[in-house]
């Protein structure tokens, strides 16, 4: 992330709580660790996820690629990617947790034993020793309640609870996030 000024987070197409809360989160973890980098998301809409703060998809000009770091999340084969103007960038890089299928970007970062792909850039939080907005600490908490099925499914471990609540000590309001997760 050092060597670019801009970098364009894109996630899977239509999205889940994991591919708009670790959009979310990384764009705020960035802006908050590394001062003066321009971040933006894309993507289609957010959908159902729309609760989650600064969800909504940043309408950006091809001209932005130029240069610019492209940041692919959640997703494990290219025609999920919502937006291709990631071929445009500079330089590409992924993070994910699902099993890996074929190389998409320059650069990967790939974990299976992850719940969650919010769950992986957690823990890359930790691991920098990053500081974590609230904004970022909401949406990846519900990016990882969701993909865990509410810690439910067998790829949930005690390192799920352990990162889920290093973000609670950021601010998370569990209460906020199931009201709108059980709204529907």
């Amino acid at each position: 992330f050092n060597k670019y000024d801009r970098i364009i987070i894109h996630r899977h197409k239509n999205p889940d709580g994991d591919a708009i809360g670790s959009q979310v989160g990384l764009k705020h973890l960035i802006l908050e660790n590394l001062p003066g980098k321009e971040v933006y998301i894309v993507g289609d809409d957010p959908k159902r996820y729309s609760f989650i703060e600064n969800s909504e998809p940043d309408i950006i000009p091809d001209g932005l690629y130029e240069g610019a770091l492209a940041v692919i999340l959640d997703l494990s084969a290219p025609e999920l990617i919502s937006d291709d103007r990631y071929k445009l960038a500079a330089a590409t890089a992924r993070i994910d947790h699902h099993i890996f299928i074929a190389p998409i970007a320059d650069s990967e970062v790939i974990d299976t034993s992850y719940e969650s792909c919010c769950g992986l850039i957690t823990e890359l939080a930790i691991m920098a020793g990053w500081r974590v907005p609230t904004v970022a600490a909401m949406a990846l908490y519900t990016g990882t309640v969701t993909d865990s099925g509410r810690f439910r499914y067998d790829c949930v471990s005690s390192d799920t609870h352990r990162r889920a609540s290093f973000l609670m000590k950021w601010g998370v309001d569990t209460n906020a996030i199931y009201r709108e997760l059980y709204s529907d």
